[in-house]
């Protein structure tokens, strides 16, 4: 049993470090752990750490926008690293300015219902023409 077997609990782990940084706003120590997280697999064990971590946002965003991104990220059913991406960025610019999360989560909100819904409408096209 090598590295391999515990990687869904480290990514756990690191999802939930994330989320509880980012909730008491320790930007530096939540740029460390997503920065782990960008390059996730994917896996149902990623989705569950990125809908993790975005809950974390609810600390410092709007509780609204934060729950229309779980649901849209959930619903996509893929990992999106960009999102995560864009949190490690804006954690490493909340050290040193002050950043308007709901604008950010919002905007990610946003981004990933249009998506979740592009994904939807081709996984319906393509069982249509099956």
């Amino acid at each position: 049993m090598g590295i391999a077997s515990y990687s869904a609990y480290l990514t756990l782990a690191l999802g939930a470090l994330a989320a509880v940084a980012l909730w008491f706003g320790l930007w530096p120590v939540a740029a460390l752990a997503l920065a782990f997280l960008v390059g996730g697999r994917r896996e149902p064990v990623t989705l569950a750490t990125d809908a993790i971590v975005f809950v974390g946002l609810a600390g410092h965003a709007d509780p609204l926008w934060v729950g229309l991104l779980v649901v849209a990220s959930l619903a996509a059913r893929e990992h999106d690293p960009r999102a995560i991406l864009i949190l490690f960025f804006a954690s490493i610019a909340a050290t040193f300015v002050n950043v308007d999360w709901t604008i950010l989560t919002g905007l990610l909100a946003i981004i990933t219902t249009i998506r979740a819904v592009f994904l939807s409408r081709r996984a319906w096209l393509a069982s249509r023409a099956s």
